[in-house]
């Protein structure tokens, strides 16, 4: 195998790790792996997947959408908006102030007798891209 042809190879596999992987806010549910982010790749085997280098064979995965709007920002808002421009800025500033928050959590369910679960910070999308990594 020449020179280039080997670097063409190690570059797709590299190319290949970075879409089977993903960085992502990790909660709790595992006593080995600390809260924070942490790096999660797709495993050697069917469902199973490694959290920072911890193999962990998933039985399920659940999304559990969850967004909140604070209501205080909201009227700050819309006072703000209101004294600055008028009627218009007052529905402007509350619609800005009372953003949603988005606290959804991705649930993995593990373990062969006894089952546990583990907690994971993400959003629509972190949750498909880990979806994609089972």
């Amino acid at each position: 195998m020449g020179f280039w042809k080997k670097l063409k190879d190690d570059v797709n596999v590299v190319k290949q790790r970075q879409q089977k992987s993903m960085f992502i806010d990790y909660l709790g549910g595992h006593p080995e792996i600390k809260p924070g982010k942490v790096f999660v790749i797709q495993g050697g085997s069917n469902h199973e997947i490694l959290i920072d280098n911890h193999p962990i064979t998933i039985t399920k995965l659940e999304w559990d959408e969850k967004g909140t709007r604070s209501a205080g920002k909201a009227a700050a808002g819309a006072i703000v908006g209101g004294v600055l421009t008028g009627g218009i800025g007052l529905l402007a500033g509350a619609a800005v102030g009372g953003r949603k928050e988005d606290n959804s959590l991705a649930i993995i369910t593990y373990g062969d007798v006894i089952e546990r679960q583990i907690f994971l910070r993400a959003n629509k999308d972190e949750y498909a891209k880990l979806s994609s990594l089972i």
